[in-house]
C-alpha cells in the first residue's frame, strides 16, 4: 500500500441512493483482514483485529437519514508504559445527507448569515447535512472518520500511572547553597 492513498479507498464502501428504500436499507461495512493493516497505520494504532459497521440508511427523495454503530476491537501504545492493550469500541453513528447542490446551498447561506451577524449562539443547532456526491454516499470514509473521533487521543493502559522520579525530596535547592555562602558554612 502505498502511503499517499486516500483514506477512504482504505475501506472503500459506496453506495447508490437509488440502492436506498425509503424504509431503509440495512448496509453492513466490514474491513478485511488484509485492510487492517493499512487502516491501523492510517490510526496510529499498533493493531486493528476487528473493524465493522452496521447502518440503516432510509431515504426520503433526494435525502438520506444514516443510523448506525460501529464496533473495533484494536491494541493501542499506552503513553505512559508505552505497551500496548487492548481497546474494545462501539460508536453510534448519526447523519443526514443531501445532495451536494443543496449542502453547497447551505454553506452559502452560512457564509452571508456570518457576514452579518458578529457573535450569535445557536444552541441545539442542527448540523448541515452531508453532501451526496454524484449520486453516491461512501460509508466506509464514514467509518473510518467516526473511528478516528472516537479513539482516545492520550490512551492508557488500564493501572497504569506516571510516577516521577524526582529524586531525593531532601536535596537542597539552589537557594540552600547561596545561604550557606551568605553565613560562612
Amino acid at each position: 500500500m502505498t502511503p499517499d492513498r486516500a483514506p477512504a479507498s482504505l475501506l472503500s464502501h459506496p453506495i447508490r441512493i437509488e440502492a436506498i428504500r425509503p424504509r431503509g436499507s440495512e448496509v453492513v461495512v466490514r474491513a478485511e483482514a488484509e485492510q487492517l493493516p493499512g487502516i491501523a497505520a492510517l490510526l496510529g494504532l499498533v493493531s486493528i483485529e476487528a473493524l465493522e459497521a452496521r447502518y440503516t440508511l432510509s431515504r426520503n427523495g433526494e435525502r438520506v437519514k444514516l443510523d448506525g454503530r460501529i464496533a473495533a476491537r484494536f491494541h493501542q501504545a499506552c503513553i505512559v508504559t508505552l505497551d500496548p492493550f487492548p481497546v474494545q469500541l462501539d460508536v453510534p453513528v448519526q447523519l443526514d445527507f443531501a445532495p451536494e447542490e443543496e449542502t453547497a446551498a447551505f454553506a452559502r447561506r452560512n457564509e452571508r448569515d456570518d457576514a452579518e451577524i458578529d457573535i450569535e449562539v445557536l444552541l441545539n443547532e442542527d448540523d448541515p447535512p452531508e453532501p451526496i456526491v454524484d449520486g453516491v454516499i461512501e460509508l466506509g470514509g464514514i467509518t473510518l472518520e467516526f473511528l478516528a473521533l472516537a479513539l482516545d487521543p492520550y490512551p492508557r493502559k488500564p493501572g497504569a500511572s506516571f510516577e516521577s522520579s524526582a529524586g531525593d525530596t531532601r536535596a537542597e535547592s539552589p537557594f540552600a547553597a547561596l545561604a550557606k555562602l551568605k553565613r560562612g558554612d
